[in-house]
């Protein structure tokens, strides 16, 4: 008899984009961030060029204000409609056939823009690289972005970004050197925007196809092999078993030791004050008073109130703190219990005292071997 499939079975198995998001960042994710990134950092060598270009050609052709702002803004206009037929583009023939097909229409416009000898040309030339730009842009952001850890996607496609940057250097660089160096220097610094057109063969072998478009398309065969690729890749950083909140009280637990806050400012903060006077509760209340004073000399404006908040041991968990639940009332102390579980994955007795501004709340000493806050 034919046993049918349990109720919620295949719900349970996480999709290829879920995987996709529970992995760390990865050796694959960062030759796929740096190929993307090479990418825009052509696109922006190209937009700076022409810069450069125009300063040589207004002498050679003795261009007016208004050509050189046609040459230049007519470019912009191919952005605008290649980046709305990017999109359409990248749906129907996939990511990655989009993004190389992009480099090779700006890339070879570029190079026979460099054999030009009218203004008319140029302008048309120009246009036909912006569609290319234009529609490069987005999809190599959104190809990204797809394979990108979700946890640090925005850090992933902000690096990619700032490949922008790297582009427009490269455009000073060519310009600097290459277009003054002869009276044809611009033809020169166009032929170098040859290299994107040469770059689309390495996107084309390199870099994968987006998983989300395999699958609209039923590829699924080669939408699994894609993510099993990413899972056998090399973890960069922290190590695969590790999860964001064990990392992230590693570097609570590495900072409060030095003093310094989570967050990384170097004042002190109130976990590395808690974490500083455990254990001890004989002798709470001065150890709380000798670290007012490191708060206060550190810029914190915190004084002692009358009343200490000792927090003992969990149920369950009896002696951590050197005694048993209940034993907190010394000294006119309240005793609080509760778990050590908001920033660090183990238990912990911690003693605590509530802070308020310098100005408001006079501070208080106890004199040695006397009474607590509580006590008068």
């Amino acid at each position: 008899m034919h046993e049918s499939q349990r109720p919620g079975a295949a719900a349970s198995a996480p999709t290829r984009s879920q995987r996709l998001d529970r992995l760390p960042f990865t050796t694959e994710h960062r030759k796929l961030l740096v190929g993307s990134g090479v990418g825009w950092a052509l696109d922006a060598m190209d937009v700076g060029l022409i810069s450069f270009v125009m300063a040589a050609l207004a002498q050679e052709w003795g261009l007016g204000s208004g050509e050189l702002s046609l040459l230049a803004s007519i470019g912009f206009v191919g952005m605008a409609v290649g980046a709305s037929l990017g999109g359409l583009l990248a749906d129907r023939l996939g990511r990655r056939q989009v993004f190389a097909l992009t480099l090779l229409v700006y890339g070879t416009a570029t190079g026979a823009s460099a054999l030009v000898g009218s203004l008319t040309a140029l302008v048309v030339l120009r246009f036909v690289v912006g569609l290319g730009l234009g529609a490069e842009l987005p999809v190599a952001s959104t190809l990204v972005s797809e394979y990108a850890p979700r946890r640090i996607r925005g850090r992933v496609v902000v690096v990619l970004e700032s490949f922008w940057a790297v582009g427009w250097i490269l455009a000073a660089l060519v310009g600097y050197f290459v277009v003054p160096s002869s009276p044809d220097g611009w033809r020169w610094a166009l032929v170098v925007g040859l290299v994107p057109a040469l770059y689309a063969v390495v996107v084309r072998r390199a870099l994968p196809e987006s998983v989300r478009f395999l699958e609209h398309r039923g590829r699924t065969d080669e939408a699994e092999a894609a993510v099993r690729r990413f899972e056998r890749a090399r973890p960069l950083g922290r190590s695969r078993a590790e999860t964001p909140e064990q990392a992230r009280a590693k570097d609570i637990e590495r900072r409060t030791h030095r003093g310094a806050r989570p967050d990384g400012d170097p004042r002190v903060d109130h976990v590395a004050v808690e974490r500083e006077i455990l254990v001890q509760p004989d002798r709470l209340l001065a150890r709380a008073l000798d670290l007012t004073d490191v708060l206060q000399g550190l810029g914190h404006g915190f004084a002692v109130q009358a009343q200490v908040l000792e927090l003992g041991p969990q149920q369950g968990d009896p002696g951590l703190c050197g005694g048993e639940q209940g034993e907190g009332d010394r000294a006119g102390q309240s005793a609080v219990f509760r778990p050590w579980s908001d920033w660090s994955p183990t238990p912990r007795c911690v003693r605590q005292w509530r802070g308020s501004p310098r100005s408001s709340t006079r501070r208080r000493r106890a004199a040695p071997g006397g009474r607590g806050p509580g006590g008068r």
